[in-house]
């Protein structure tokens, strides 16, 4: 009964290497990964950039009523 579930086993690993190949493989994955990786970066920079502004404007209402008092 194990022969039957390693043989089952093996074959499902082949199929899925078919797969694999037939989608583009290893290469492709690659690609898709650097992709989403640099809009992840552009992403990133603009959030900075949001957060930076959001930053100034919290701390220039702080630096204005502290003249006030």
């Amino acid at each position: 009964m194990e022969w039957v579930a390693f043989i089952l086993s093996i074959a499902a690993l082949g199929i899925s290497l078919l797969a694999l190949r037939r989608t583009g493989g290893i290469g492709e994955m690659k690609k898709e990964m650097e992709s989403l990786s640099s809009l992840g970066e552009s992403l990133r920079k603009k959030t900075a950039d949001i957060l930076d502004r959001l930053e100034k404007r919290v701390r220039g209402d702080e630096k204005s009523s502290g003249k006030e008092e």
